[in-house]
């Protein structure tokens, strides 16, 4: 008889379905909750519930009795959450359920990267929340080992019940086809959503200073924009209209890739960042910021440029020397194609299957 999982997640979920094919074909039942509006397969079920972002508690308790009263209504054999707020919503709901709880934290987001005094108020009741539920949950995976320090740290984890995995993997099945690199003129990109802590302003302002060095270069933009503050919001990015394409939300990401000859993430934190690894796997030299989620996939001048978050000059210039050192970006390229295949979705999946047969026995 098949083993009954359920994916809870939010607006992502979708990425989750690579993973769902390989447990299908290991004999399980895959149901997936989201709030995605992407197809699924015929072989998923998938079901979309009312999730926020941002702390709403009445919003919370809404989703919390919706959980509850789904999952009387449906078993499952086990349960597991992606994104931050399912990863405390479904233990919270479930505290008199015995189905096994498992979780990936996929990254700890802006509430961990600003300094204001709301998120210092959010980031307590964040922790008071994960300390609640630690004892439902079976297994916390991690994606990189900052996040894992940090919630043994605050005593959010029990450290028996820890897990590290890098990265949700990737289907290299579909990456074969690889850059040409030979855009005239050279093209970056980046592919973020469009918040300020993914270094948006960063790469606006590197863009600026590569144009104003008389470097006929293009800029790509791609991504939802989700801001609007005085830090990012529409206005901010058309004065950069004549510099920087802003192509907003696709769903043709490899194909831009594909026509691209480098790739630029000037993000201030990851979880682990997956478009590095689809930038690695279609061959283009990657740009980014020594921080979390990303000095765990590539180290600098091995398998990219790294610089320190928040400098627009440093990143403006490692983009120069990607563009004009073709060795460099050659050597770069070749060694970060090679580490991508560890984070192949096979063996990625197979960690998982083996974290949800534990937890099911």
């Amino acid at each position: 008889m098949a083993k009954k999982i359920c994916f809870v997640g939010g607006e992502d979920v979708h990425k989750r379905i690579p993973l769902s094919k390989h447990l299908i074909q290991a004999g399980y039942q895959v149901t997936i909750i989201g709030t995605s509006i992407e197809q699924f397969p015929s072989s998923i079920t998938y079901c979309t519930y009312n999730l926020v972002r941002h702390f709403s508690p009445i919003s919370d308790y809404k989703t919390i009795k919706w959980l509850q009263n789904y999952f009387n209504k449906n078993p499952f054999d086990i349960i597991h959450t992606f994104d931050t707020k399912p990863a405390f919503l479904v233990p919270l709901a479930l505290k008199n359920n015995n189905v096994p709880i498992t979780r990936t934290i996929t990254g700890l987001g802006t509430l961990f990267m600003s300094n204001s005094l709301s998120s210092s108020v959010l980031r307590l009741v964040y922790k008071l929340l994960h300390k609640k539920v630690k004892n439902r949950v079976f297994k916390t995976v991690f994606q990189n080992l900052d996040d894992h320090e940090l919630y043994l740290k605050n005593n959010l984890v029990k450290k028996e019940n820890c897990e590290l995995i890098y990265s949700s993997g990737i289907d290299l099945t579909k990456f074969k086809v690889k850059a040409i690199r030979k855009q005239n003129p050279f093209t970056f990109i980046c592919v973020a959503r469009l918040v300020y802590e993914k270094g948006i302003i960063n790469y606006l302002e590197a863009a600026k200073i590569c144009i104003d060095k008389n470097f006929d270069f293009k800029f790509l933009l791609v991504g939802p924009l989700e801001e609007d503050s005085k830090k990012l919001n529409k206005q901010i990015l058309d004065s950069y209209n004549d510099i920087v394409s802003v192509l907003g939300a696709r769903t043709d990401i490899v194909e831009l890739l594909l026509k691209s000859d480098a790739f630029v993430l000037p993000t201030f934190r990851e979880g682990f960042s997956r478009v590095l690894l689809e930038a690695a796997a279609v061959g283009l030299p990657i740009v980014s910021t020594n921080v979390t989620g990303v000095r765990d996939f590539v180290t600098h001048q091995k398998d990219a440029l790294l610089v320190e978050a928040q400098d627009s000059q440093a990143l403006a210039e490692c983009m120069i020397e990607i563009a004009t050192n073709a060795i460099l970006s050659e050597q770069l390229v070749e060694n970060a194609l090679k580490k991508v295949e560890t984070y192949s979705i096979e063996n990625v999946s197979k960690q998982y299957i083996a974290i949800f047969d534990d937890a099911i026995n």
